[in-house]
């Protein structure tokens, strides 16, 4: 359940590292960020935001427990140094009144009856079996399957953002491919490709040797940051209100790496899809860990290639362990409410 929503501005690029493994030697690239970026980080910059806010010095933090609360009285929802107490969902993008979401990994085109205007739709459902002829596969779940596909099908996922009224549609249908983010209309199905809305720069950069505070001789590195559309800006969903006894209803704080600023404000209620199929959408990358304590590897569910992600712990000064996590765009099939904020029904 989210409970409140913030929205974010980027004042510049934004620079999320993702899981890939350095080559040793004295030039480095970065690789791809990760977009979305895992709920891990965006908690991260909150939590530091809250610190920065209340005045508490990062020294206060190294100095507890991993299991010990910063303050259960006044900031419960900060939690201990091992565990936030709050929860993220997406981010997701706004334009203007239009909220997109990720498209579904269970949705496909078909290139043959599409146009660069209107896509042809066809929805990946878990098969269904005659009870007298159970299925008997290796695998503790039912595949899932488009009815009488055509012959040639491509994934929406990671390539279009979509509306709420796209959500709502099952089945075979048709969408409407908008080149213009500025013209969408949210109860419409439309989709829109991701390069009209997200731009990767490259940037070169340099190493520091902090010892000396100089710049260390022949070492260089090369990152892609994530530039968003003019128009565009963030919307974060909490599972806990923040604002405003932990958060000002607005203000500054820095997300991501290379501590890039974005502005944020206190958001009004976001109208998610209405329906309830038996399937839930994930609007961030979805840890691995949390999708099978909820049991949701025991259902069907459609994705695309997992993601590893590795970070950078600053209260011990050391490399995260590497995480797994399904991408934005995951479908679970399930009877039941997980109860994960960043799934949703459509």
């Amino acid at each position: 359940m989210i409970e409140q929503w913030l929205e974010l501005k980027p004042l510049d690029t934004l620079f999320f590292r993702g899981g890939e493994a350095m080559e040793a030697g004295e030039t480095h690239e970065a690789g791809r960020p990760v977009f979305p970026p895992v709920p891990e980080t965006v908690i991260g910059a909150l939590r530091t935001a809250i610190l920065t806010q209340k005045g508490i010095d990062p020294a206060r933090v190294k100095a507890l427990k991993e299991d010990e609360p910063l303050d259960e009285k006044k900031l419960p929802l900060w939690g201990t140094p091992k565990k936030s107490g709050f929860w993220v969902a997406g981010p997701l993008i706004k334009i203007d009144k239009a909220v997109l979401f990720p498209a579904p990994a269970s949705w496909f085109y078909d290139p043959d009856q599409s146009t660069n205007l209107r896509l042809k739709i066809y929805e990946a459902r878990p098969l269904e079996t005659d009870k007298s002829f159970p299925l008997k596969t290796h695998i503790s779940t039912r595949p899932i399957w488009v009815k009488n596909p055509p012959e040639n099908l491509e994934p929406l996922l990671g390539k279009f953002f979509l509306t709420k009224g796209a959500l709502e549609q099952e089945g075979s249908f048709e969408l409407e491919v908008v080149e213009d983010p500025k013209t969408l209309d949210p109860q419409k199905p439309q989709a829109v490709p991701a390069g009209k809305i997200i731009f990767y720069e490259e940037r070169v950069g340099i190493a520091r040797d902090n010892t000396l505070r100089a710049v260390k001789t022949g070492h260089l590195y090369a990152s892609r940051h994530v530039r968003l559309c003019q128009e565009a800006s963030l919307l974060i969903g909490l599972d806990k209100p923040l604002c405003p006894g932990h958060l000002e209803d607005k203000g500054l704080f820095q997300l991501g790496g290379e501590g890039r600023l974005v502005s944020y404000r206190k958001a009004s209620k976001v109208s998610l899809p209405g329906t309830r199929k038996g399937r839930f959408l994930a609007l961030a990358p979805l840890s691995y860990q949390r999708a099978r304590g909820a049991g949701l590897l025991n259902s069907p569910y459609a994705s695309g290639k997992l993601l590893r992600v590795a970070g950078f712990d600053l209260r011990r000064g050391f490399h995260k362990p590497v995480k797994t996590y399904f991408p934005a765009g995951t479908v679970c099939f399930i009877g039941k409410d997980p109860d994960l904020c960043e799934l949703i029904p459509f």
